[in-house]
C-alpha cells in the first residue's frame, strides 16, 4: 500500500515538473522539439530517481520498477500533458496534439486498473481422451492470489461451481498473505475450500510461489479438500479410474521425477499432472500423461496486440504461456489466466488478459460410435 502512494505522489511531481518546464519554454517561444525533449527528459529523469526510492520501500525486483513505469504513464505523462493544454495558451499545433495523446493513458489504465482485473471469463476447453469412458468435467481455479475472500473471489468460486465440474483442481498461489495475519485469514480461505468442497465430490490443491504446504494444510483442514505434495491421488469418477500426480513448487525434485515415472506408467483411465508452473513439463518430456494443469504465468496479465505476453515468467513457449490448450511433447497442457493478479510491488492491473476459471471437459473417444 505504502509502495502505491508513492508511485502515485512520485508520478504526479514529476508530472507536474513536466508540465510546468514545457509551459515555461513555450511562453519563450521555444521550438516544438526543445519543449518535447525537455518534458520528455524530466519524465525520464523522475522515473529513474523515484524507481530508487521506491526500491528502498519494496525489494529492489523487476515488478517495482514496472510499478513505478506504470504510474508514470498513466498518471504523470497525462498530467503534464493537462498542464500545457490548460496554461501554455500559445502552444502551436504540434505541441497541442501530443498533449491530446498524452491523455490517452488515462482511460487505459482506469480499464486496467478498474475494470479488466474483475472482468472474469469463463473459459471453456474440451480434451478426447481415448481411454476415457462417458464425460469427465474438470474445473480449475488457479491464481487468486489475494489477501482476502472477497465478493470478486466469492463470484470465481459460485461460477465454478455452477459449471458442475466432477473435479476441481487448484494448481497453487490460493493465497498471498502476510505471515503476520495469516491466523487472522485463515477461517474465511477455509470457509471458501468448505463451500467449493461441499458442492464438488473432489477437490485437489498444489502450492504456488505465494502459498505453502503447511498454510494450505489448515485452510483446508476438515473440509474434505486435499492437498498434495508430490503425491498421486487416485480416484473413480463417472466410471473412470483418475490419478492425479500433484507436485509441490521447490518441494523435494527427486520425489517428483520419481512420482512422474509412476504417473506415465500408471493404468488409469486418466493421468493428470497437477503443477503450479507449466514448466514441470519437462518431468513428463519423454514420457507424456494426459493432461498437465497448471497457472503461474496470470497469462502475462498484460498482453499487446500482435506481440503477446510482455512477461510470463516461465520457459515454456509464449504462445503456452498465455494460456488456454496446447501440447507440449505430446501432452496436452492447460495453462489457466488465473483468477487474481500479481501483488505485492506490482501494479495490479490486467491489460489484454482476462481473469478466468477454467472448464475442461474430458471427452472418450467419439470415433467408433455411430
Amino acid at each position: 500500500m505504502l509502495l502505491n502512494y508513492y508511485t502515485i505522489a512520485a508520478a504526479t511531481v514529476t508530472g507536474a515538473v513536466a508540465g510546468t518546464v514545457a509551459v515555461s519554454l513555450i511562453r519563450q517561444g521555444n521550438g516544438n522539439v526543445r519543449i518535447a525533449a525537455s518534458a520528455f527528459g524530466v519524465g525520464i529523469g523522475g522515473t529513474f530517481l523515484f524507481n530508487i526510492g521506491a526500491m528502498f520501500i519494496a525489494r529492489a525486483d523487476v515488478f517495482t520498477s514496472i510499478h513505478v513505469a506504470y504510474l508514470m504513464l498513466t498518471v504523470g505523462v497525462p498530467l503534464a500533458g493537462m498542464i500545457v493544454l490548460v496554461f501554455a495558451r500559445n502552444r502551436t499545433r504540434m505541441v497541442t496534439v501530443l498533449c491530446v495523446l498524452a491523455l490517452l493513458p488515462v482511460p487505459v489504465g482506469i480499464y486496467a486498473t478498474y475494470i479488466e482485473p474483475f472482468w472474469l471469463r469463463t473459459d471453456l476447453v474440451e480434451l478426447e481422451v481415448e481411454s476415457v469412458s462417458g464425460n469427465i468435467r474438470i474445473g480449475v481455479l488457479a491464481d487468486l492470489q489475494t489477501t482476502e475472500i472477497g465478493s470478486y473471489e466469492s463470484t470465481a468460486i459460485d461460477r465454478l461451481i455452477a459449471a458442475s465440474p466432477d473435479l476441481v483442481l487448484i494448481p497453487g498461489d490460493l493465497y498471498q498473505i502476510d505471515h503476520n495475519r495469516f491466523a487472522d485469514k485463515t477461517p474465511e480461505f477455509n470457509e471458501a475450500i468448505q463451500r467449493l468442497a461441499d458442492a464438488v465430490p473432489n477437490v485437489l490443491l498444489v502450492s504456488g510461489n505465494t502459498d505453502h504446504i503447511s498454510g494450505l494444510a489448515k485452510i483446508v483442514r476438515g473440509t474434505g479438500a486435499r492437498v498434495l505434495d508430490n503425491q498421486i491421488e487416485t480416484l473413480e469418477i463417472n466410471g473412470n479410474t483418475v490419478s492425479v500426480l500433484g507436485i509441490t513448487l521447490f518441494g523435494n525434485e527427486r520425489t517428483a521425477e520419481l512420482r512422474a515415472e509412476q504417473l506415465a506408467e500408471s493404468s488409469a483411465d486418466l493421468r493428470i499432472l497437477l503443477a503450479h508452473q507449466p514448466d514441470e513439463i519437462r518431468l513428463i518430456e519423454s514420457t507424456p500423461v494426459d493432461l498437465l494443469v497448471s497457472g503461474h504465468t496470470h497469462g502475462g496479465q498484460i498482453a499487446l496486440p500482435l506481440i503477446g505476453p510482455l512477461v510470463t515468467a516461465s520457459d515454456v513457449p509464449r504462445h503456452v504461456a498465455a494460456g488456454g490448450l496446447h501440447e507440449l511433447h505430446g501432452t496436452p497442457v492447460y495453462v489457466s489466466t488465473g483468477v487474481g493478479r500479481e501483488r505485492s510491488a506490482a501494479p495490479q492491473v490486467r491489460f489484454g488478459v482476462r481473469p478466468s476459471i477454467g472448464i475442461i471437459d474430458i471427452t472418450g473417444d467419439q470415433r467408433g460410435e455411430p
